[in-house]
């Protein structure tokens, strides 16, 4: 009786063979540690179209903290312009530092009496710290809304809200001329209590 025998497969010579699997495991750990990458959600939000500041790097100062009375937490961010800017930077300004989201919508109500605000005080910044979110989504949102003067910033990994000890928001922070928290509001905000913030750091 005839017998079969089966061919054996053909081996691929061990360099090339080498090189296959080295690329398939580089390939697989980039898609894995891309996304976490500290530049590459800055370069994805400031260069491209989306027009929103990116906070990079939290800045440590004696006594900082999210409460009246102490040293606004510092931190400092890329523009959309590329330059970079820190909250103790716009010194000697007053700067009214907001915390927001655009699921929240006690903050879409609020979001129109602080650009309102800041175009009537350019003696003051305005600072719309957002928890996170996509670039775009931030960038589309403020122009639906169209706010022209605060200024957007993108808070990675919550970074600046922790140090602040968030805990809702909207929360409104109102640092003087020096650097200290001088008021703060959490929840939304009428121009009655807007007022009475921007009082207390002038």
């Amino acid at each position: 009786m005839a017998t079969r025998t089966l061919e054996e497969p053909t081996r691929l010579p061990r360099p090339i063979t080498l090189v296959i699997v080295g690329a398939i495991l580089a390939a697989t750990l980039l898609a894995l540690f891309w996304p976490s990458l500290p530049f590459t959600e800055a370069r994805r939000v400031v260069l491209g179209p989306t027009k929103v500041g990116v906070i990079t790097k939290q800045i440590e100062s004696e006594g900082a903290a999210g409460r009246i009375n102490a040293p606004a937490p510092d931190f400092e961010w890329v523009a959309p312009d590329g330059k970079r800017v820190s909250l103790s930077s716009l010194r000697p300004k007053p700067v009214v530092v907001n915390f927001w989201a655009t699921w929240c919508e006690p903050c879409r109500k609020e979001m129109p009496l602080l650009d309102q605000a800041a175009a009537a005080h350019p003696e003051m910044a305005f600072l719309a710290v957002d928890l996170d979110e996509d670039g775009d989504k931030i960038r589309s949102f403020f122009d639906e809304m169209g706010l022209k003067k605060l200024e957007p910033l993108l808070d990675v990994g919550l970074a600046t809200s922790k140090r602040y000890g968030l805990a809702s928001v909207p929360s409104t922070f109102f640092v003087d001329g020096g650097g200290t928290i001088r008021h703060m509001r959490i929840g939304e905000m009428d121009g009655e209590k807007l007022q009475r913030g921007l009082e207390r750091i002038r």
